[in-house]
């Protein structure tokens, strides 16, 4: 019995046949947040220039079908209007070209409706087509018009014209004689269209309007001259997607000028009863108002507490807008609500599921390194801070022969704003390394954390570069072997750091008004009127925002901090917090939870310069922070000792 106790003994002994104890169970989820079929095209955030926007929509040729009067889409089949006479052609076969379709009556315009075709005829009598097998169109009477119309849509259930002056009517289908109504006007509009729930016009400036109810009208694509050079005549929508013609008869469909990279990532770490939620989006920003409700959500789904969920955001400037910026052009002024609720929040609530189905048994390492890709890129004078600081979290799974990892520096993912880049939806180099890290032998998948960037550009003008040193540190720091293991139990807080707003007495924000009205086409000008206007709005309506809170989260996994703060957190905030607990794991993440305005310290406020004033007056602030911010936030976070 001795003997065979030190055998047993001998053999746990040894190397080849240790145990590994896993410390935490972990989750992973992705999900794609790609602007999707039924969404024509998205305002890209970021930059308030140039003044007329910049949209996700490009026109890809398909086919020359030779000219046409008019155009409907019904199903998969085009059906084209000339001289009177219908032809048609499917979507699916264009290279067979239209067909003339049998008729009886002369039409003057057409259009389409669910799985109808529409028509009105030289006498203004509106008809609905049915289709006999021997290709010749059958028509039913629906009613008589007034006037002839410029255009004729059908959308939710209604008719709707458009008059020589440029003001659209409606009257809602059914029996007996239509009944119109103004719905609203608009100058030098060329055709009209309409999908399951939008209305769009297009103008002879070839924009793209959608009709934004008591608003008036959204521009949602204009001709920038790269993704959309055509003149186009008309425009179509179908379960498919949407599609143009130009005066040459030349088909196009539309799609979103993108690299296809956009995700949510997101993380779960489970120790005993107590879970954590990372999550990184592909997106400029995020109001604190969403993230809330989202919070609660996942709090109501899968029973995480909102204090143990972490949002940040990768703030990349080629994203669509998912967040309210009130002084910005009207493009960007607010989110498209089917691309931020049924496409990010749907994309996160899954990344979220597919974390909690997958957890597993996983161990936690933490590295640390530099990457030099920035600098700071407004501060006056020499030696000016900026945190290289590059953090990587491997997560080690039990059963799986690839790591998930994260990796956070802190830089603005931007390019320059001009050329084909400038209007094409991109993660920038946080989906470069992301994409580049997979060739990894040991990576399945990699997560971007923003760090405290705000005042820190990259020194490439080319993004891809950025990425290569980017992967370049992290896999350094992956192959050195020396990342150490977290341990330990998981806390987790969420407190706020209040600054009263200070907002301008009312004489002076009229004086600021008239100082920049007047001055169309100046892009900081006009911003400061609309500030102006939001300003006088509250105060009218008493609605002045009383205070500018910072959130700060707190996450302690084990012996690993990760401190998330809001706003755009400026460089040196990452070394202040960093240098409360200077024998300690600390990560330092920005654009966390609420990205409603810069995090400035007292240079920037000092030296006047964007991220300490103007940045202000474009996130619709009643005000810059106090010159101590950084100084009581600091404290805050100090005394607190989370």
């Amino acid at each position: 019995m001795y003997r065979r106790i030190i055998l047993l003994a001998g053999l746990f002994a040894m190397p080849w046949l240790a145990f590994t104890q896993y410390e935490y169970r972990v989750g992973k989820g992705q999900a794609s947040i790609e602007p999707n079929r039924p969404i024509l095209s998205v305002a890209l955030a970021g930059y308030g220039a140039p003044r007329e926007g910049r949209f996700s929509l490009e026109w890809k040729t398909c086919a020359n079908l030779g000219k046409a009067d008019d155009a409907a889409i019904v199903a998969d089949r085009l059906y084209l209007l000339r001289e009177g006479t219908i032809w048609q052609v499917d979507l699916n076969e264009l290279e067979g070209g239209p067909k003339a379709l049998k008729q009886a009556e002369c039409i003057s315009q057409i259009t389409g409706s669910n799985n109808s075709l529409l028509a009105l005829t030289a006498d203004n009598e509106l008809l609905e087509a049915t289709r006999s097998r021997q290709d010749e169109l059958h028509w039913r009477r629906r009613g008589m018009l007034e006037q002839t119309p410029k255009a004729l849509s059908h959308w939710k259930d209604h008719w709707v014209l458009l008059d020589a002056t440029g003001m659209l009517w409606t009257a809602k289908e059914g029996g007996g004689r239509l009944m119109w109504d103004t719905l609203v006007k608009c100058d030098d509009v060329i055709d009209v269209m309409a999908d399951r729930e939008n209305l769009y016009v297009l103008t002879a400036k070839q924009e793209i309007l959608r009709y934004d109810g008591p608003d008036g009208w959204l521009r949602v694509a204009i001709r920038n001259g790269i993704t959309y050079d055509q003149d186009m005549q008309l425009v179509m929508a179908s379960g498919e997607g949407f599609w143009a013609m130009d005066r040459a008869g030349v088909l196009y469909k539309g799609q979103h000028n993108s690299t296809r990279q956009l995700a949510v990532n997101a993380l779960l770490i489970k120790k005993g009863k107590d879970r954590v939620a990372i999550l990184g989006a592909d997106v400029c920003g995020f109001d604190a108002s969403f993230v809330d409700a989202l919070k609660q959500d996942i709090q109501r789904i899968f029973g995480i507490a909102p204090n143990a969920v972490m949002v940040n955001a990768s703030h990349t400037h080629y994203a669509p807008v998912t967040q309210y910026w009130h002084t910005w052009g009207p493009h960007c002024q607010k989110p498209d609500s089917t691309y931020l609720y049924t496409v990010v929040k749907s994309g996160i609530l899954d990344a979220m599921r597919q974390a909690t189905e997958t957890l597993q048994p996983a161990n936690l390492y933490v590295g640390k390194s530099e990457v030099d890709i920035g600098h700071n890129r407004n501060l006056p004078g020499t030696d000016l801070p900026y945190d290289k600081a590059l953090d990587v979290i491997r997560v080690d799974y039990e059963n799986l022969d690839k790591d998930d990892i994260i990796f956070l520096a802190g830089c603005h993912p931007v390019f320059q704003n001009a050329g084909r880049e400038g209007v094409t939806i991109s993660p920038n180099y946080p989906g470069v390394a992301r994409e580049m890290l997979l060739h990894h032998s040991k990576v399945r998948s990699a997560m971007f954390l923003q760090g405290c960037g705000g005042d820190i550009n990259p020194v490439d003008a080319d993004h891809r570069v950025t990425a290569k040193k980017v992967v370049s540190a992290v896999t350094d720091v992956l192959d050195r072997s020396q990342m150490q293991p977290i341990q330990g139990g998981i806390t987790f807080y969420l407190d706020t750091v209040k600054f009263d707003s200070r907002p301008w007495p009312e004489d002076k924000i009229r004086e600021f008004r008239t100082a920049n009205e007047g001055k169309e086409g100046d892009v900081g000008a006009e911003k400061n009127v609309r500030w102006a206007d939001l300003m006088l709005q509250y105060i009218e309506n008493d609605e002045m925002p009383a205070t500018m809170p910072v959130f700060v989260q707190t996450l302690n996994i084990g012996n690993w901090k990760l401190v998330g703060i809001s706003r755009e957190t400026t460089t040196e905030y990452g070394l202040g917090v960093k240098a409360l607990w200077p024998d300690k794991l600390v990560t330092v993440a920005g654009y966390c939870n609420d990205v409603s305005s810069y995090l400035p310290t007292s240079r920037h406020i000092k030296a006047g310069v964007y991220e300490g004033y103007d940045s202000f007056f474009w996130y619709g602030q009643p005000n810059i922070f106090p010159e101590n911010v950084y100084e009581t936030i600091i404290e805050s976070i100090k005394l607190k000792n989370r």
